[in-house]
């Protein structure tokens, strides 16, 4: 079911502390003693922050925030005073996630999105009390109200790129990455595959899920090839045509272990020959010049959209010279589908 909605306030200078109760339809907490929980935000500023129960921030350290979990289904979101006397911002949009794996699938589920709205200060805070002047006929320094200098909006939730943290380069899709802030994404992860010279190499995905596909995005982790322009990557959905990801590109940024992501997220402009590690890549479209299996291959995962998620997922990552091998640590396959868990706030 969609996610519940909840718009909240956090007092600028002042400690937050807010809690939510996650239930199912029978009014049961929910254990996520073993789940992430995610917080993000993007404020009228257009500043993002990421808040994360994996982590290990606390109010002491330089986080300056606690977001935890427990097994009576109970969220507590914390951040310190000396953070939200900071905050300039006029309103926000958040959508709080909960991630669990099982298995080898991250399953990431929205549950709970609104606005965030600051209260501001009529005066400065003050630092020391024994600077706060006693006399009434004294009058104390001129003060600056905090003015919001921005028009809050609630035109829509903005869809966020996923987060490639550098630490964390081999692997795009951890449960801190990779979180579609719109709907219900899980992440199906594929075993690597040894890249046999001047041949046909592949790798399925079987997915036994049902759902209506939203969105396709997809992510190789760790190349090795010494002459990456020899290789051709198509993905061969359940039923469709085949995407020709990429046929004897140039990466022009290439080191070994490369990871990289082909998303409708990517920034314009951002193709596989001009990337760094890490990066978001856009599909440059080669039908034209590539022909595999007789099969009419496109360019785009858009004309996946609409269809089902359920059967045999491939990946080819085809040599198409000789002399030279290599393979890659993994893929991974990120679909996007209306959520059908039920959950609810209190």
């Amino acid at each position: 079911m969609p996610a519940a909605s909840y718009n909240f306030l956090i007092e600028q200078g002042s400690e937050h502390n807010i809690v939510f109760k996650y239930l199912d339809a029978n009014n049961n907490p929910i254990d996520l003693s073993n789940k992430c929980v995610i917080l993000r935000w993007i404020d009228s500023n257009n500043n993002i922050k990421t808040f994360s129960s994996a982590t290990t921030a606390s109010l002491d350290n330089a986080s300056g925030y606690s977001l935890t979990a427990d097994n009576q289904g109970s969220i507590t979101f914390k951040i310190a005073a000396n953070k939200t006397k900071d905050y300039d911002f006029t309103t926000a949009v958040y959508d709080l996630d909960i991630v669990e794996t099982v298995g080898l699938v991250i399953k990431n589920t929205r549950i709970l999105t609104g606005t965030i709205g600051l209260v501001t200060r009529n005066f400065t805070i003050c630092e020391n009390c024994a600077l706060i002047n006693a006399d009434p006929d004294v009058p104390l320094p001129n003060d600056t109200n905090i003015v919001p200098t921005l028009t809050p909006t609630n035109s829509g939730t903005p869809v966020p790129t996923p987060t490639i943290t550098p630490t964390e380069l081999g692997d795009l899709c951890l449960p801190e990455d990779c979180i579609s802030l719109d709907i219900f994404s899980v992440v199906y992860t594929g075993s690597g595959i040894t890249i046999n010279d001047n041949q046909n190499n592949s790798g399925t995905i079987n997915i036994s899920n049902t759902g209506i596909i939203e969105n396709v995005e997809l992510a190789i982790n760790g190349l090795k090839h010494s002459n990456p322009q020899d290789l051709t990557f198509i993905l061969t959905p359940p039923s469709g045509s085949g995407i020709l990801l990429s046929a004897n590109s140039k990466i022009n940024n290439y080191a070994t272990n490369f990871s990289f992501m082909f998303s409708n997220k990517a920034p314009s402009g951002s193709y596989l020959s001009n990337i760094t590690n890490g990066g978001l890549c856009e599909i440059v479209n080669k039908t034209d010049t590539y022909i595999f299996n007789n099969q009419n291959l496109t360019y785009s995962f858009n004309h996946l959209f609409n269809s089902s998620i359920t059967g045999v997922w491939t990946l080819y990552a085809n040599d198409n010279d000789i002399e030279i091998s290599g393979s890659l640590d993994s893929w991974k396959l990120i679909l996007t589908y209306q959520n059908t868990d039920e959950g609810q706030y209190e």
